[in-house]
């Protein structure tokens, strides 16, 4: 006995699905990075960060009553620092309308010990799902020349999107490399 399927079914049984990984992509200094949704806790708006004095990219934040450690992101990706103390109200006075709607955001991820911890983003987040065929390497002489630490590979978009930059949260979060900074 013949079985027919509907031209629909076997559309999809010819069609070969390719496994892909959730992404949280956002913006830091004019390029995009990408960080495994599983290693985020929460994005909440930027509030006021404390302690950091010699400008070493570790500092603290008050979240839901409690201290939280934030990494300057941009500090350990570009080896540079970058103020993330929010402007006074003078500042916001004086500014326009356009520059008021940059809010900065805080990106709550687990640590490698699964300690909170808090990366500061230029932009509003967004999820991307990306196919396993688009992770690819990073050239050895780009890795060896030292541009982008913390970055384990690059994610090739295919929709004339600039590339991801595929951050490690291990790398990001790892306390011997923060502290040695002090």
């Amino acid at each position: 006995m013949t079985i027919f399927y509907p031209l629909r079914a076997r559309r999809f049984a010819a069609r070969q699905t390719e496994t892909t990984q959730q992404m949280i992509a956002f913006l830091l200094r004019q390029e995009w990075f990408a960080v495994p949704i599983r290693y985020v806790q929460k994005v909440v708006p930027l509030g006021n960060v404390y302690g950091d004095p010699k400008g070493t990219g570790v500092s603290l934040t008050i979240y839901q009553g409690q201290e939280l450690l934030v990494v300057d992101v941009g500090h350990r990706i570009f080896a540079e620092v970058q103020n993330l103390e929010l402007p006074s109200e003078e500042d916001i006075l004086t500014k326009n309308n356009s520059n008021l709607n940059q809010q900065r955001f805080l990106l709550i991820i687990q640590g490698a010990f699964g300690e909170s911890v808090g990366l500061p983003i230029d932009s509003p987040p967004s999820i991307r799902r990306v196919p396993e065929s688009a992770f690819k390497p990073l050239p050895e002489g780009y890795v060896s020349q030292g541009n982008i630490q913390c970055v384990s590979s690059m994610i090739i978009e295919v929709n004339d999107e600039p590339p991801l930059f595929l951050l490690n949260p291990n790398q990001l979060t790892q306390p011997q490399e923060i502290f040695s900074a002090l």
